[in-house]
């Protein structure tokens, strides 16, 4: 019986320490978005990576196209600004070899090792900002762990998921 309440600790520990996608969105709810049919993409100069940086552009265009609205260089009724963010997140994996006798935790000897990673997680902010009155109308912001060891071809579809889920809802409907 302690062996199994230790595996299944284990793997509660496991599964809570592993993270999964988390997207949020917040608009203005007082601006009518079918007024919005082109958009221009900002670049903050934010994401460093020219790779990431060219790869988000293009996907977020893709993105706001596939809803509708026609990419133009300058003057788009709106504007799409993103932004990235790279963190850390720690997780501590601690595994028990021990065995014993009794009831629940007493008894018996045995080994525990602790691990400690550092996983990295990556966090992207959209804004849509009214072109002309030069406010932001919408955000969008997907944070998830990074897999360094991933292709060119495994990030891209990563980022065009994360772009589908982020515009899900848009255009939000006029309340």
């Amino acid at each position: 019986m302690k062996r199994t309440l230790q595996a299944t600790l284990g793997a509660v520990v496991l599964v809570a320490g592993c993270s999964s996608l988390q997207i949020s969105t917040d608009y203005d709810k007082g601006v009518d978005f079918t007024q919005y049919h082109t958009f221009s993409y900002k670049d903050t100069g934010d994401v460093k990576d020219s790779l990431w940086a060219k790869r988000i552009e293009n996907v977020l265009s893709d993105a706001l196209t596939a809803k509708g609205l026609k990419r133009v260089e300058s003057g788009g009724d709106v504007w799409l600004v993103a932004h990235a963010r790279l963190s850390k997140q720690t997780q501590i994996n601690t595994y028990n070899t021990g065995w014993g006798y009794g009831y629940g935790w007493y008894g018996g000897m045995g080994m525990q090792t602790s691990t400690v990673s550092e996983i990295p997680v990556g966090t992207l902010v959209v804004d849509l900002v009214d072109g002309k009155k030069k406010e932001m109308v919408w955000r969008g912001i997907a944070s998830d762990t990074l897999d360094t060891s991933a292709s060119p071809e495994a990030r891209e579809q990563k980022l065009r998921d994360v772009a589908a889920q982020l515009f899900h809802d848009y255009p939000p409907a006029k309340k």
